[in-house]
């Protein structure tokens, strides 16, 4: 079974279990990997994350239901899985900006999450390059955001994080203090359950204190790890970001490993002279920690 029809069989199990317990560990199982690996897979190539589709899905069969007329406030509440009418009409109002009687009304308009459908397997135009790298435990200095991935906002919210401490000057004190692998940007202390993670802007702490770095660095350990490491060439921050996109819809189905779940991260080495991050020939690395599928 190819990667396509197992990510759209955990998709038809969780749509199954709208109105009961959907459990996100066994849509996993049902993609033969690792609930980890099927978070950030999730996450990357559909642009939310399990337990916030099956959140918004929820919602959207409410107010389907709601909008037939047939049925109360606090049956429909109790049907998809929240324990009060009050409970359900915050969320119902922060997802569609209206109560849950107002979707009752006729003339209400509605825009629901529909259910996703994979129709074909994602493949790449040209070959994805990679090494595989034995790495130990490293310790970083940083500073950090959270962010998430749902709806995409990482992508905007971490390009403006590396811009906003580019103007202070934050970014060039920790290339300043940076060892031979450069500046990093790092992902992790992911929480599946509100679908955030912490991103760094950081460097090898090396011999130096966290004293030496800008104001709010923290010291960020990365476990010893196995990686995968690819290469990205262009201008930031679309290039990367294809990197990662490629990553997850095309080479992880095809290869034989999974994330690890220790933290992943770019890598920004020291450039030739004359390149900016707004150059074709910009290059910078993402490191993937990986272990074998089981």
């Amino acid at each position: 079974m190819d990667w396509t029809a197992r990510l759209m069989q955990a998709i038809d199990y969780l749509e199954e279990h709208l109105e009961d317990h959907a459990d996100i560990e066994r849509a996993a199982a049902l993609a033969n990997c690792s609930f980890f690996h099927f978070c950030r897979m999730f996450e990357v190539v559909l642009g939310t994350s399990p337990a916030e589709y099956v959140r918004r899905r929820r919602l959207s069969r409410a107010a389907l239901d709601l909008a037939a007329g047939g049925d109360k406030v606090i049956d429909v509440a109790l049907r998809y899985g929240w324990d009060s009418p009050e409970s359900f009409t915050k969320a119902f109002k922060r997802c569609f900006g209206i109560t849950p009687s107002d979707a009752r009304l006729r003339d209400t308009e509605l825009e629901t999450w529909p259910r996703i459908h994979l129709a074909v397997i994602l493949k790449g135009d040209r070959a994805m390059k990679y090494r595989i790298v034995e790495k130990p435990q490293m310790e970083l200095a940083g500073i950090s955001l959270r962010t998430t991935s749902t709806d995409n906002q990482n992508t905007t919210e971490i390009p403006k994080f590396w811009q906003k401490n580019g103007e202070n000057g934050t970014v060039c004190a920790f290339a300043e203090k940076s060892g031979p692998m450069g500046l990093f940007g790092v992902c992790y202390d992911y929480n599946p359950s509100d679908n955030t993670f912490a991103y760094a802007i950081a460097a090898e702490k090396g011999s130096h204190q966290l004293s030496d770095f800008p104001k709010g660095a923290e010291l960020v350990t990365i476990p010893a790890a196995t990686y995968a490491v690819f290469e990205s060439l262009g201008p930031m921050p679309h290039a990367i970001q294809k990197t990662w996109m490629r990553i997850y819809s095309e080479w992880f189905p095809a290869s034989e490993y999974e994330h690890a779940g220790t933290p992943d991260f770019e890598v920004y080495p020291e450039q030739e002279e004359g390149i900016e991050d707004n150059d074709e020939n910009y290059r910078t690395e993402v490191w993937i920690p990986i272990k074998k599928k089981k």
